[in-house]
Order: structure tokens, then sequence, then C-alpha cells
């Protein structure tokens, strides 16, 4: 296991764009224009999918889904903050989920897939694993200055939020305001989780040991959800399979 992979578990939720873009098969360019979204859903992104660079590994192997391109849009989203999971993802780092905070308004980010594309996001996202699909119905979300949505979809951790004194942990790369509880990098966060499970481990060491090790990341999964916080939306609903 290279330091590499230790790099990349710290980066998350990796690079993001300040504005909208559009996703293609050669890449990624900033959104020209409104959208031409048609039929397509609406899925909140507050964590890695909001990263070109992300929703382009993610799709790798099925470029042909991004034929029909992908617009992701920034939006504000009302009474929600983006916060750490109580669990560890494959290629070591914690992950993202909506916390429901009342008065906060979050920088968050909308993918807008179609059905072909939709699917394959779900296999990307463990759904059903670590992740309920899920429908959030009257949220204030605004995307740019025209489209005002009050429902949309979105991944929510089966695990729930991970716990810091009582607290959920904000993601320290989205901005919200209102925002009620100090934010971490991923290089905190991860540092946080090993001072509760492996207080006298490297840091490094690890991340290395839960990425190579299924077993591990399970483990330790397993105890970050033992005191994991669950801050639900009243109009949620869930689609899981």
């Amino acid at each position: 296991m290279n330091d590499c992979m230790v790099a990349h578990a710290k980066a998350y939720p990796f690079a993001i764009p300040e504005g909208s873009y559009v996703l293609t098969p050669d890449g990624w360019r900033p959104l020209d224009g409104d959208p031409v979204l048609g039929a397509r859903h609406a899925v909140i992104a507050s964590g890695s999918n909001a990263s070109p660079d992300r929703l382009m590994a993610k799709y790798a192997d099925h470029a042909h889904l991004l034929e029909d391109t992908i617009p992701v849009t920034c939006a504000q989203l009302h009474d929600f903050d983006a916060v750490y999971s109580a669990h560890i993802s494959h290629y070591g780092s914690i992950p993202a989920t909506l916390a429901y905070v009342p008065g906060a308004i979050a920088d968050v980010f909308v993918t807008w897939l179609t059905d072909a594309q939709l699917q394959r996001m779900h296999e990307t996202e463990a759904v059903g694993v670590n992740y309920d699909f899920v429908k959030l119905t009257g949220i204030n979300l605004l995307c740019g200055n025209e489209i005002g949505l009050t429902s949309a979809h979105a991944y929510l951790s089966k695990s729930g939020c991970l716990n810091k004194d009582g607290k959920p942990i904000p993601l320290a790369a989205f901005n919200v305001d209102g925002r009620q509880w100090r934010a971490m990098t991923q290089a905190e966060v991860l540092d946080y989780a090993r001072s509760r499970l492996d207080p006298d481990e490297h840091t490094d060491t690890f991340i290395r040991r839960h990425i190579e090790c299924a077993d591990t990341r399970a483990q330790r999964t397993q105890c970050l959800a033992e005191d994991a916080l669950h801050r639900h939306w009243a109009g949620t609903t869930y689609l899981t399979p």
C-alpha cells in the first residue's frame, strides 16, 4: 500500500469547482447557460459527488452514460448541513451525509441524472449497504436564480452521523450559513476516528489498515455507528430497494 492511497483518502471530498458545471465523456467544463433538465432526477450532492474528478471516476467504465452529459448545479439547501457519516469508505475516507439543522443554509450541488445514470450512481454509493436513497419533500432548495425545488433526492448514511461530544461533525469543504458545530477537514476527522478506535496508532498506518482489510473497515464502522447521531428530516421517504 503506497502513500498515494493514504493521500487520496485524506483528500475527500476532492476538488470542487466554485460554480456549476457539466460532465461529458471528455471531462468537465463550466456550465454555460441554463441546462436542459427534462425528466432527470435531482440528487443533492453534499460530499464527493460534488467533485467532477470523483464523478468521472464513478463513470469511467460506463463512459457511454456521459454521452447524455450530467449537469451539476450549485444550490442552497435550507435547514441542512453537510456532515460526516459514521462509516468508512472502501478507499479509506470517512464520507458525508446530510443532517437536519434548523436555520442552516448549506451550499451544496445538485446532480441531474437520467434513469441509467442514477442506476450507476446507486452502484457507486452501495445503496442498501452504506446509504439509503431517499426523497426529501417539503424542502427549500434553490438552484441558481431560476430553479426552486421543494423536493429532491439524496443519499443518507445508514449508519447515521459521526458523533463527537454529542454533536455531528460538519465538512470544512462546504460553506454553511448558520452552522452550529465546528467543521473538520478529512485529515482531521480521520485523526479523530483514530483517537477513538486506535489511539496508539499513527494516523497514516490507521488509514492503511482499513484500506487494506475489509474486515477492519467493517469493525471500525460498527464501532463508529454504535453512538451515531440521527438527525432526520420529517419529509423523508426511503426508496432503497
